[in-house]
């Protein structure tokens, strides 16, 4: 019996640690209204916004849109122009990277915590033209919603924070769209992207609802939204960011698309409906 009730006891006090966490727990949450643009338009030129994630007046992060132009190292003889946008964690803060060099796309609920590779600077997007040195890298795709992950140092303490962005770079002129950012205000603890409530996961029954059908898809695919659509926006493209399909569909409850002319490979499926955000994988199987 006594075991029985130091049992309940060590309960009672592990659900009121962690409700004393959650009471106290606030995520700081600030809208950019209206969005913060940048574009870099002669070239050379370098355009850039800095994030105060932490309001205190001091920048932490610097996001950079810039055009260069060089000489291809691979033919000496062509002329190499580059656009790209990139990041850089200010005053040893640091981002979430999908490697050494370049920022990871985060999408909407995914966790930002201590557990992540993160990095002090990298490419979310770059474009090359010049010769054997044309190419396209980086893992944000061009004109969709992603999140940028976020460690945030103050002093001996470490918060995790996300901000949204949205970047169009291409042969043309390069920009990125910043649209809002957050972070945790208590030390070592995650935070969703597009978190901005501190009652945890982002509330969002429109994206539960989404369903692709079928899924791999070979030339057809049904895009299920549930009972509650007004309006979706629908962007479909491939894993170098290039839009293969967009529409929009209003007041019905799914969408078909033809996918005879997909080559067979992963696509991102983009649904932008009432305020939020939700993107889906889709393999094509011929």
């Amino acid at each position: 019996m006594k075991k029985h009730l130091q049992n309940i006891l060590s309960v009672l006090i592990i659900a009121a640690m962690m409700f004393s966490v959650s009471a106290n727990a606030q995520i700081i949450y600030t809208d950019l209204n209206p969005d913060t643009v940048i574009s870099a338009v002669s070239i050379p030129s370098t355009t850039s916004y800095n994030i105060d994630l932490n309001n205190d007046g001091i920048s932490d992060f610097k996001i950079s849109c810039r055009r260069t132009f060089g000489i291809c190292p691979l033919d000496p003889s062509s002329r190499l122009y580059t656009n790209f946008i990139s990041d850089s964690a200010l005053n040893s803060n640091a981002v979430v990277a999908a490697n050494s060099t370049l920022a990871s796309a985060m999408n909407v609920n995914d966790s930002i915590y201590s557990g992540l590779s993160f990095s002090p600077s990298g490419y979310l997007r770059r474009n090359s033209a010049g010769g054997p040195c044309t190419g396209t890298s980086g893992v944000w795709p061009n004109s969709i919603d992603c999140y940028l992950g976020l460690k945030l140092i103050v002093g001996s303490n470490t918060y995790y924070g996300w901000a949204r962005m949205q970047v169009s770079v291409g042969s043309g002129i390069p920009s990125c769209t910043i649209k809002d950012y957050a972070y945790n205000s208590i030390p070592n603890q995650p935070i969703l992207a597009g978190q901005t409530m501190t009652t945890g996961i982002v509330e969002n029954s429109f994206a539960s609802a989404i369903n692709l059908f079928p899924n791999p898809a070979d030339n057809h695919l049904t895009i299920s939204f549930g009972k509650n659509n007004k309006k979706a926006k629908v962007t479909i493209t491939d894993i170098t960011g290039n839009i293969v399909h967009t529409t929009t569909a209003d007041e019905t409850n799914k969408i078909e698309v033809n996918t005879n002319e997909f080559a067979e490979g992963i696509y991102i499926v983009q649904i932008q409906a009432a305020g939020f955000v939700s993107t889906k994988k889709l393999v094509v199987e011929k």
